[in-house]
């Protein structure tokens, strides 16, 4: 860059842009970083695609591609035409539908915990129906 541009002005500006630059990455951490803290389940996620989650916040189905990342064997989850959140996909194509309404409203930190909440309520229910019908 020095052999590019002789000129001293030009040379602090690339110099200052970079200080700008560390700047800004450094506030991406710290950010990115409070998202993980109040939803544990995104230090699974490099940061692309936790920036991408954060992103398509008014999309929720954006969420998608990254819950087998989130969730241990969440492979999807069903979307009705109101956004309810009803149904929960293993790879294998097992589903469980959830004993709850979830709506992903608000950040998505906030419905992703209460997905993780619902969930594992749907299936302690699941399991104590099934020890009920076992016997």
């Amino acid at each position: 860059v020095i052999s590019l541009c002789p000129d001293a002005r030009l040379r602090d500006q690339l110099k200052e842009c970079n200080k700008l630059l560390e700047q800004v990455q450094k506030g991406l951490s710290e950010y990115l970083e409070t998202k993980r803290t109040s939803f544990p389940r995104f230090y699974f996620l490099s940061d692309d695609e936790l920036l991408q989650i954060l992103s398509q916040t008014k999309d929720p189905q954006a969420v998608q591609p990254h819950l087998r990342k989130c969730f241990e064997n969440i492979y999807k989850v069903k979307f009705e035409s109101d956004m309810r959140i009803s149904t929960m996909y293993s790879a294998e194509g097992e589903e469980v539908e959830f004993r709850e309404n979830i709506y992903p409203v608000g950040n998505v930190e906030e419905w992703m915990l209460e997905i993780e909440r619902v969930m594992r309520e749907t299936l302690r229910q699941v399991i104590r129906d099934s020890l009920q019908d076992y016997k």
